[in-house]
């Protein structure tokens, strides 16, 4: 024989047990360790006290499903605190010969808020990828349609125009494909780093002849703070290009156009730190810890416009810490204490650390 208290307390879903006037008669476990009500409260009590809906202000007894139907609540949790809840429930009567039958409602639920957060996040990350493929697929569509039509009576400096507008599509369409495989690679713990003694020289001017297109697009240029005589690292060349880029290519969006990007290098014991610096209007304090994370970004009026699916910056500190290193980032202030932009950093070890 099963023992029904046994059996009822593993049961994770609740399960409660109410008239038709929506007193409570029956608490279960689940029920207790979900809403955070005891049974002790909850047994009497009123099943629009307990299940308090947070939509649209309705009672709780106004939403419950018909028998066999499934419906998705947002109800207020012991302490206040929002949750979605997915409720079944069924009705039968007391006895079938009464002239006043009472009406028993059983009700199943589970908490489902994880599960909607993540169709939402799903939902989001979806609507981005196609709107971060839109735009340069769509002015890569705009400037080959035009070299089909024009080609033979454009300039020079028109040919130039249009061939750099489809160099800096290709551009972002490579960027946010390779973000992308370098993510998927990692939540799918095949992420590899192969790592060797480099010239960080090297690297940094591939990453500058990479983006030059996109910063000159906006007037922008590149300041070099770099040492005349340094050290190699030990880094994965490839890789380390790519957060360059990443990290440049984040100061082309947030900084002003017409203006200058610093990347700096600074010579430690066993390492080197690279910065790269924008003059835009910086970045929220309480958000700078969260920026590293999958699909952060940034949540101003003067950066919504401009983020995008937030995938680069934590591919950009897995690839650095995948090489031993730290990456970081920091408001700059001048001299009377206003922001000045941003600066991102990440660090490398030197051959002789290794």
């Amino acid at each position: 024989m099963y023992d029904l208290n046994q059996l009822l307390e593993v049961i994770a879903e609740g399960i409660v047990i109410c008239n038709i006037q929506g007193e409570i008669s029956f608490f279960s476990p689940g029920a207790e360790r979900i809403m955070g009500w005891s049974q002790q409260a909850a047994i009497g009590a009123s099943c629009n006290q307990v299940f308090r809906v947070l939509d649209g202000g309705a009672e709780f007894l106004d939403l419950i499903p018909q028998p066999g139907k499934r419906r998705k609540l947002t109800i207020a949790h012991y302490d206040g605190e929002p949750m979605v809840l997915a409720f079944t429930g069924a009705q039968w009567t007391s006895s079938e010969t009464d002239e006043f039958p009472d009406v028993q409602i059983a009700l199943v639920f589970r908490d489902v808020s994880e599960e909607e957060t993540m169709h939402r996040l799903v939902g989001h990350f979806m609507a981005n990828i196609a709107h971060e493929f839109f735009t340069p697929l769509s002015s890569l569509a705009a400037a080959v349609e035009l070299l089909m039509d024009q080609a033979p009576y454009l300039n020079t400096a028109e040919l130039q125009q249009l061939l750099t507008s489809l160099h800096l599509s290709v551009l972002d369409l490579q960027t946010f494909v390779d973000n992308l495989l370098e993510s998927a690679s990692i939540e799918a713990g095949c992420f590899k780093i192969h790592t060797r003694p480099v010239n960080l020289s090297e690297i940094i001017t591939e990453a500058m002849h990479i983006v030059h297109s996109l910063l000159a697009k906006h007037g922008q240029w590149l300041i070099l703070q770099i040492p005349e005589s340094l050290p190699k690292v030990y880094a994965d060349a490839r890789r380390t290009v790519q957060v360059l880029i990443n990290l440049l290519a984040n100061a082309s969006k947030y900084g002003p156009d017409d203006a200058p990007i610093t990347i700096t290098v600074a010579i430690h014991k066993t390492f080197l730190r690279v910065s790269v610096r924008d003059l835009g209007c910086g970045i929220p304090e309480q958000q700078c810890q969260y920026l590293f994370r999958h699909f952060a970004r940034l949540d101003s009026e003067s950066h919504r416009d401009k983020a995008g699916i937030g995938l680069g910056l934590s591919v950009v500190k897995t690839m650095v810490e995948a090489q031993g290193g730290e990456v970081g980032v920091m408001q700059v202030a001048n001299e009377e204490c206003a922001v000045e932009g941003a600066q991102f950093w990440f660090t490398l070890r030197t051959v002789e650390d290794v």
